[in-house]
Parts: C-alpha cells; sequence; structure tokens
C-alpha cells in the first residue's frame, strides 16, 4: 500500500506545507474535483457489505473487475502525475482508493479472524494491502497496459536486485486510484460491487491463512471447556510448573528471517527454566510472524514433552509436601 510521508503538524510551517500540498493536487486535478463526493455522501463499507470469509466460497478464479462509470475518471485512473499536461493525474483518486482498500481489508479480517491478536491482524491485512500484491492484480487484469506513463517510464524500473520497486509502486497507486472511481462512479451500487470484487480478490490472497484458521476455531470449539483449556500456553505452563523462586524466560533465538510464503518477517522465541535443579534449561521454542504468537508456540513445544513436565510437576508436589509438613511441624511445637 502506497504510504506518503505526512507533513509536519508542529507549528505554521507544517501547516503551511500541508495547504501548499492539498492546493497543489487540486489544481492539477481541478477536472475531476467536481465530479469527486462530499464528505456526506461519500460511501463508507459496513457490516451490511462487508461480511466473513468462509473458505468454501472462495475461489481462485479472478474475479470479474466492477466497471468505472464515468469516462473521464476512468481516463485519471491510469495518468500518471508526469503527464498532467494531457489531464489529472490519479492521485487524488489513489489516496481516497488507498482508505478504501485499508478500511475494507480491516473489517474483512477483523470479521473473520475472530480469534487473533491484533498485531497478527495487522500482518494479514499488510499481505493484501502492500504495493506488490496491488500491483499484481494490477497486472493480472491487465491494466498496466492503459496506463499513460512519462517518455522517460523506463528509467523507474529498478535495477539488479530492487525488483521494479518504482514501476511496482505506480501500478498499485493506479490500482488504488481504479477502486475509488469503482465506488464513487456509481452512487447506487459501486459500494456493494467493489466490496464483494475486493472481498474475492483477497480472499484468493490470503485463502491459506483462512483455511487454517477455520481449523483452529473448529478444533477450539470442539475441546473441553475446562478452566485449564481456557489459559493460553503460556498460562498453563507456568500452572503446570511455575512456583515460589522459579523462573521461566522467554527470550529471542536464531531462527527463519522471514516467511517463505508471504516474505514478512518471522520470530523465533525459546523459553528457558531456571529453578528444579535446571539453569538455562531450553523447554522448547516456537515460531511466529509476531513475538507473543512465537512465544505461545514455545510455551505449547514445552508443554506437549509430556516426560519433562511429569518430572517438574512432581518436583513441584514434593516440594508441596514438604512445605506442608514443615508448616504442620511448626504448628505441633
Amino acid at each position: 500500500m502506497s504510504k506518503r510521508q505526512a507533513p509536519s503538524l508542529d507549528g505554521e510551517d507544517g501547516h503551511d506545507s500541508k495547504r501548499q500540498s492539498l492546493a497543489r493536487i487540486s489544481t492539477e486535478n481541478n477536472g475531476i474535483d467536481h465530479k469527486l463526493p462530499g464528505l456526506r455522501s461519500l460511501p463508507v463499507p459496513t457490516t451490511r457489505e462487508v461480511t466473513p470469509w468462509v473458505s468454501s466460497e472462495i475461489t481462485l478464479a479472478l474475479p470479474p473487475i466492477p466497471k468505472i462509470l464515468d469516462a473521464e475518471l476512468e481516463q485519471t485512473v491510469f495518468r500518471h502525475p508526469g503527464m498532467k499536461t494531457q489531464g489529472p493525474s490519479y492521485e487524488r483518486l489513489e489516496w481516497l482508493g488507498d482508505a478504501f482498500l485499508e478500511l475494507t481489508a480491516s473489517m474483512l479480517i477483523y470479521q473473520t479472524f475472530q480469534s487473533v491478536p491484533a498485531g497478527q491482524l495487522s500482518q494479514l491485512r499488510e499481505l493484501v494491502v502492500r504495493n506488490r500484491n496491488l500491483a499484481g492484480y494490477f497486472r493480472e487484469y491487465g491494466l498496466d497496459a492503459r496506463a499513460q506513463l512519462p517518455p522517460d517510464a523506463h528509467l523507474f524500473r529498478g535495477q539488479g536486485k530492487s525488483n521494479d520497486k518504482d514501476i511496482t509502486k505506480i501500478h498499485a497507486d493506479m490500482f488504488e486510484a481504479y477502486v475509488a472511481a469503482a465506488v464513487i462512479s456509481d452512487p447506487e451500487n459501486g459500494l456493494q460491487n467493489t466490496v464483494a470484487w475486493l472481498k474475492s480478490l483477497f480472499g484468493r490472497t490470503l485463502k491459506e491463512q483462512i483455511v487454517q484458521n477455520e481449523k483452529k476455531e473448529k478444533k477450539r470449539e470442539a475441546e473441553p471447556s475446562t478452566p485449564m483449556a481456557q489459559l493460553c500456553a503460556k498460562d498453563q505452563l507456568r500452572v503446570h510448573i511455575g512456583a515460589k523462586g522459579i523462573q521461566l524466560r522467554y527470550e529471542d533465538m536464531p531462527g527463519p528471517a522471514k516467511d517463505k510464503h508471504s516474505g514478512l518477517p518471522l520470530f523465533t522465541i525459546g523459553v528457558y527454566l531456571d529453578g528444579w535443579g535446571e539453569r538455562n534449561k531450553l523447554l522448547g521454542w516456537g515460531t511466529a510472524l509476531g513475538k507473543k504468537e512465537a512465544g505461545q508456540r514455545a510455551a505449547a513445544a514445552a508443554l506437549e514433552n509430556k516426560k519433562l513436565m511429569k518430572l517438574y510437576r512432581a518436583k513441584k508436589e514434593k516440594m508441596r509436601e514438604d512445605s506442608g509438613e514443615n508448616v504442620k511441624q511448626h504448628s505441633e511445637s
């Protein structure tokens, strides 16, 4: 997803910079400003249009793309700022489409992955709204052939390992502009049609994660609802072998740097025990897209070592018995 650094709002310079930036884009796009809806009439996705994904409904076929019902807006979608002498550029539409995409993706992910921590929700959203993915959609539909670029556009293409990042961002920006134009050019059905399209499109990208989430939810529903089962893995481990003077530490460990499928950074966490006759004892480790989830997986791995858990629980029980015996002797004396 295209991100621009916001101008500073600390003092007059920041406000002036922001006003000048908006004024510049408005001047360049005065040919389409009258077509953009005002704040009160701007359609916003709601839970009526945005419903959770169901894996059985997701198809890998490319869904039909909504049409832009205004010819002038459609031309603007594909016009690079370097072609502003030919007419308004996509910048304002891209800014609006960026917001639509982020909100729609957030609502879909929030409703579908109901037991997933906020940090992981953000990572799932990044998978669909990042520039590389949006540019991929743009090219799948063959829209790149309609892009109106300056004569020196070939210079935008990156070299070596940069993987044509500049042209990728341009295509992502144009995709965002297309989304906005599809919505606002059809006041009656634009929002509904575009949300349904994005749901299908994003579902293709996240199908594997959606399937895994459904399996976890079914497993969670099938598990007996006992107090221990309701605890997270870290709390279960603490209840099993924790005690006064016993320390469980969660620390970073070497591991794979990135997920091989998504390219997102991975974190590996190990859980260590100080106590029960051990010092810096590695009980288990876990790898995930977030440190919290990696820590939970480390604790779960430790709990799966039944032999070791049995040994430490026996030591914990022995300590309780000894403590109880000491209290009894003290009271008798």
